[in-house]
């Protein structure tokens, strides 16, 4: 089949609020090109498109569709973008009814009922990992279409109602497996990194692994890959990384992993294995502060680890059981000081204003995060997105806005919060997120580590001019 891969027709500005001038477009669709791949080595034509990148409006898109013939198109949503991945799905039955439309996502596969009812332009959702399924269907579709009520990880509509198909533990790819993308299908040279995790451009994502055990109550991240792990064969991986490099000019890898040091003695082998290679390339990516030690963060280093995240979340202990983190503000404390004096450029993420916090709380992290001074820090306020334990929490003491649109799910613009802290207040919520950043990037450490960052170990200085458009979004409106 002759099959087209694509983003949503959508703005930067939905995506990343007021920080879009900053933001750089790191939209690389990990998950969609590593079905796109899985899909090629067995037989089927693809292409990729994101209309977003290629400037393309409506009627421009319009014409890109009318001069292809596509059997099939796939997109990937998240809630955020889940309105403009239906519009564009409508869009797309009536340039050519004929063209089969296939959503997947995390969107679909936590809210299948919800998205069929709501996106009558698409023809199945794709359940969770959607490798297996997703050929399965081809499959399928290639012998008439009969046979889909009998794949796991697939929803449609039929005669008696919507069909869903959950998905099996079957459709679960092993680490020997994972894909790797087919760069050659992107418009690689027109990604702009997010900057926080970038030291020189262009830096590429990669993920390395797939599955998350823990179980915090903000996030539905096992919601589509699972709880179990499995990581990339570290020669793999570098394999990946290097064409990254050749053939793309990477100056710089960040993995988006949720968790990259899940599995200690993966990311051990891994860094031996780079050193050992002499690849070369500075990389970031996320940990959590239980799943790194001394001895492993010294072997990042040696291997060119050059920045570490970490998801910190509060400095009140009763917000981290809250929300079942699994972390003390002690092991934040001691992990993230460890990892600052061991020359890593450390960047924390925090959530003002959980549910049960007062002002007093949510000052209390402002004050913990200044006293830490990582070089980087993020605030947030709470989104509770949908089926996960602070969406459940959050529902049930009617603490969401009941007039709230799956746009408003969106964790980079506050304007209108779908969750309000009845002890804060909605105006209170939003000027105590401006005061984080306010103060924040006014404390005299944060202003040198980044001082020091710049002048004396020569970061790309457009990460600093992106840094600046970023953060004075924030303040326009």
């Amino acid at each position: 089949m002759k099959i087209l891969f694509q983003e949503p027709l959508t703005s930067p500005r939905l995506t990343y609020g007021k920080f879009s001038q900053g933001a750089g477009n790191n939209t690389f669709p990990y998950g969609l090109a590593s079905v796109a791949r899985y899909v090629m080595d067995r037989g089927h034509a693809v292409e990729y498109l994101e209309p977003g990148i290629a400037g393309m409006d409506m009627e421009a898109y319009g014409r890109y569709l009318r001069g292809k013939d596509f059997d099939l198109i796939g997109m990937s949503s998240t809630t955020l973008q889940i309105n403009q991945a239906i519009k564009t799905f409508e869009f797309i039955k009536k340039i050519n009814p004929r063209i089969i439309t296939v959503l997947g996502g995390v969107h679909a596969t936590i809210m299948p009922g919800e998205t069929l009812g709501a996106a009558q332009a698409v023809d199945y959702l794709v359940l969770g990992e959607g490798e297996v399924p997703f050929c399965k269907l081809l499959a399928c579709l290639e012998s008439g279409g009969g046979g889909v009520e009998k794949v796991a990880g697939l929803a449609f509509r039929s005669a008696a109602g919507a069909a869903i198909n959950p998905p099996s533990a079957g459709n679960a790819l092993e680490s020997r497996d994972l894909p790797v993308p087919p760069y050659q299908l992107f418009p690689m040279r027109k990604y702009i990194a997010q900057i926080s995790y970038t030291k020189r451009f262009p830096s590429y994502s990669i993920v390395a692994s797939r599955g998350c055990p823990f179980k915090c109550s903000f996030c539905n991240g096992s919601a589509v890959m699972g709880s179990r792990v499995r990581c990339k064969p570290p020669d793999k991986l570098i394999e990946e990384i290097e064409i990254l490099k050749n053939e793309y000019g990477a100056k710089g890898i960040f993995f988006l992993d949720s968790t990259f040091t899940l599995n200690k003695s993966w990311a051990a082998e891994f860094c031996r294995k780079y050193s050992e290679k002499k690849v070369g390339l500075p990389w970031a990516c996320n940990s959590r502060v239980d799943t790194v030690d001394e001895p492993l963060l010294r072997l990042m280093k040696d291997a060119l680890c050059w920045e570490i995240l970490y998801g910190v979340e509060s400095g009140n202990q009763k917000s981290l059981d809250m929300i079942n983190k699994g972390t003390t503000v002690e092991q934040n404390t001691r992990t993230l000081k460890l990892t600052m004096s061991l020359g890593f450029y450390t960047y924390a993420s925090y959530i003002l204003c959980l549910p049960e916090e007062t002002e007093g709380d949510a000052l209390n992290t402002i004050r913990y995060a200044r006293e830490l001074a990582t070089p980087i820090a993020i605030f947030y306020l709470p989104v509770p997105f949908p089926k996960t334990a602070l969406y459940e929490v959050c529902r049930q003491k009617g603490l969401l806005r009941e007039n709230a649109d799956w746009e408003d799910y969106n964790a980079w613009d506050f304007s209108n919060p779908v969750y309000i802290n009845p002890l804060i207040g909605k105006e209170k919520m939003q000027r105590l997120l401006k005061r984080a950043y306010c103060e924040y990037y006014r404390t005299p450490g944060v202003i040198f580590a980044n001082l020091k960052e710049l002048l004396f170990l020569r970061q790309d200085l457009r990460k600093f001019i992106y840094a600046i458009k970023g953060i004075s979004g924030l303040y326009r409106s």
